[in-house]
């Protein structure tokens, strides 16, 4: 029975780090919810294990630290953050697209533990964390396939992970783990490959061009090799080398900074994203952490609960971050990040776990001169990763593979440091009583678990997917329902998601409409349930107001908008939607006035400058709609906006449409907009021409037109001869 638990446990707690290379194709999101799921059953299934195991075993019994007394404290802070919090359903469970929140936190806490309690020997360390990294190794080759073309992926490398900047992490750990190992082995051979592979993982965290990332591993190596130098006095040749590494840091990083601009930097896009870094970058996130700061002051105490950022970005949304993502779920900084999920309760609890490695790594061994539980070279290896880790995390956020390995570190040190409580020790057990009551209650406690919170999510993650590749549309919103019934914790995403699809099959024609009524009376009822379920929440109002006027309900459309508007006041997407609704609806002043809010809330927001020159011209104002356009950018703005070209002409602005279509013909062909070999751009300017009764004019463009564009040649041969007739020039051209 022993030995069957520990097996179990110890195949558990190998098989984690495996989950990098996983993707669940049949799931959505695959990337993010196939690996949260099956490390959480893993976790579990360990957990049960090592707690059976535990009570027959005394030397696996719980290893307690002052790490685990912290990262407790945040369990039960966050756990009271989450329950009072603004939304807890999503706090304590997240939603696909992040897998985030408290199920997490206890999972890697879970891992965490158990690690540190079993895994006694510098052998058994050694084992796991060479696996980890020969799994690193398979990431990194198809990362540097991806790179070399021979895989599909982006510019910028994320291999098995979906996102560059959970791959920039992945390797930033495994660059650590390699120099641990170094330092761990005294074989010469695996010394080197443990040196290529840093070198190796390095190159590929470059050409992520995760730039907080690049920075947190500069950060964590002169730690590592500044610890080293400092206090390596019985490792001679290391501290030499450790001195020596630092002053090439220090002397790389000032050249790599001054070489910034030269040509092989710049033309290695990954290179010179990170070699880009200004203050400036950090305007943009700095608006957001002082959004973040505006909410916590709020609620400083204990926060808002995980996953409810939106709410506080929402809220205190700031006009300036028009051209920016428009639904921020993150602070993207771990201090305000905590902030606001836990107020300074839960930032001091997260700040705890590092202060305790602290003073296990760097005070308690200058205090304790006899403390051995790590030699220099492995204290300056630890200090060096959380110092990464942390630094990576002032400018990103957290994901399950930085929870997996943050778990791991923090693993490895209480194995060190942490002590069975004598109370433990001496508690005996009869073994009766674990066979018939304990490993009973625990497995049936373990199957339960799984069932009611891991089968319903995997379930409606697989029947979402299963929709999206069903052809038939009846079967397709079966799958759908399928997904909905599953009753999981990702309605708001599968409810999202139906509505895309209702919106498409409404519009087709070729759909029978029993199948449209069907899908509308399902989507109506969810966005129903999704606004009764999510109060407050400004992103499901827009998601139903766009559906609405998707489907042409623009009364209905017209209310939800108000209703986000009530809950982002300043947020210009919105009403930019209450003014397109409000000219649909014919009422072209108050469109007017939505869009003119808009623009003044940021006068460089130049599509609210289009458009509210654009509900200009439908409001009769001319001259304002001509007087926005004051500088070259609103001009090439204007210019390509079909839009406000429709609207200029609906006003009969002729000498301001004609002067948008000669700036799109004479836009350069390597632009995105390719009006030089446009037909209808060259057809409209001698149009325009033409109602000027400018007819050599527009006979000179369409002339020029035929030579540009050889298969306009006929259209526009037909179009001159009708003008030289004095007829219609559209008449009889086709």
């Amino acid at each position: 029975m022993k030995d069957f638990l520990k097996a179990i446990v110890f195949a558990g707690l190998f098989a984690v780090p495996f989950l990098t290379l996983y993707v669940e194709n049949d799931y959505f999101f695959p990337f993010i919810t196939g690996k949260n799921f099956w490390f959480r059953i893993i976790v579990d299934v360990v957990f049960a294990a090592w707690v059976i195991l535990a009570l027959y075993e005394v030397k696996y019994r719980p290893k307690i630290s002052g790490i685990v007394w912290s990262f407790g404290a945040l369990l039960v802070v966050m756990f009271f953050a989450n329950w009072f919090g603004l939304h807890p359903q999503s706090s304590f469970w997240s939603n696909f697209e992040r897998m985030d929140g408290y199920v997490s936190l206890v999972h890697t806490f879970m891992y965490m533990f158990v690690l540190g309690s079993m895994l006694h020997s510098q052998a058994a360390w050694q084992r796991l964390l060479n696996t980890s990294l020969v799994v690193a190794l398979v990431v990194a080759l198809y990362g540097l396939a991806q790179y070399g073309g021979m895989i599909p992926g982006s510019s910028r490398i994320d291999s098995r992970l979906g996102n560059a900047a959970y791959m920039a992490i992945y390797m930033l750990f495994h660059i650590f783990i390699a120099f641990w190992l170094f330092v761990e082995t005294k074989n010469k051979t695996h010394k080197t490959l443990y040196a290529l592979l840093a070198a190796l993982f390095t190159f590929v965290l470059i050409e992520t061009g995760t730039r907080g990332t690049a920075v947190g591993l500069a950060a964590g190596v002169f730690v590592m090799t500044a610890y080293i130098g400092l206090f390596g006095n019985q490792f001679k040749e290391y501290r030499k080398y450790a001195i020596g590494g630092a002053l090439l840091l220090v002397l790389g990083v000032a050249g790599f900074v001054v070489g910034r601009d030269s040509q092989l930097v710049q033309s290695n896009p990954n290179l010179a994203r990170i070699a880009n870094i200004s203050l400036e970058d950090l305007e943009i996130r700095g608006i957001i952490w002082g959004m973040a700061w505006e909410g916590v002051k709020e609620s400083p105490v204990i926060g808002y609960g995980q996953s409810n950022f939106n709410y506080i970005f929402n809220q205190n949304y700031d006009p300036r971050l028009y051209a920016q993502e428009q639904w921020f779920d993150r602070a993207h900084n771990i201090f305000m990040d905590w902030l606001v999920t836990g107020g300074f309760l839960g930032l001091i609890a997260y700040l705890s776990i590092f202060a305790w490695c602290a003073w296990y790594l760097l005070i308690r061994p200058m205090i304790d001169k006899a403390d051995e539980s790590f030699t220099v070279m492995e204290r300056g290896v630890l200090l060096g990763i959380l110092a990464g880790y942390f630094t990576h995390n002032i400018v990103v956020f957290d994901n399950i593979v930085s929870y997996i390995f943050f778990a791991i570190i923090l693993g490895l040190i209480t194995s060190r440091v942490g002590e069975v409580p004598k109370r433990l020790q001496d508690l005996k057990i009869d073994t009766a009583l674990i066979k018939q009551i304990a490993a009973p209650v625990v497995t049936a406690c373990l199957v339960v678990s799984i069932y009611l919170f891991h089968s319903p999510g995997m379930q409606a993650s697989g029947s979402l997917i299963d929709a999206f590749r069903e052809q038939d549309p009846t079967v397709r919103l079966e799958h759908f329902n399928q997904a909905l019934a599953a009753d999981s914790f990702a309605h708001q995403e599968i409810t999202e998601q139906l509505s895309q699809q209702t919106i498409s099959i409404v519009r087709d024609s070729s759909i029978p409409g029993e199948i449209k009524q069907a899908y509308a009376s399902a989507t109506e009822s969810e966005l129903q349930k999704l606004a009764s379920n999510k109060p407050g929440d400004a992103r499901i109002h827009v998601f139903i107001g766009s559906y609405y006027r998707a489907i042409n309900e623009l009364e209905k459309a017209k209310e939800q908008m108000a209703l986000a508007r009530q809950f982002s006041p300043n947020k210009q997407a919105i009403i930019i939607q209450q003014g397109f609704i409000e000219l649909s609806l014919g009422n072209n002043e108050a469109g007017r006035d939505f869009f003119q809010t808009a623009f003044e809330l940021d006068e460089n927001n130049l599509e609210a400058r289009e458009y509210y020159a654009a509900a200009l011209f439908y409001a009769g104002d001319v001259d304002a709609a001509i007087g926005l356009m004051n500088d070259e950018a609103a001009r090439a703005r204007f210019a390509a906006s079909d839009f406000l070209i429709g609207a200029a002409n609906n006003a009969e602005a002729v000498g301001f449409v004609q002067e948008l279509l000669e700036e799109r013909v004479a836009t350069e062909p390597s632009t995105r907009q390719n009006w030089k070999f446009d037909p209808q751009t060259w057809a409209s300017l001698a149009f325009v021409y033409y109602q000027q009764d400018d007819n050599d004019k527009a006979i000179d463009t369409l002339n020029e037109a035929s030579e540009l564009i050889p298969s306009f040649a006929g259209i526009a041969s037909c179009f001159i001869e009708n003008i030289e007739a004095g007829n219609d020039p559209q008449e009889g051209c086709q």
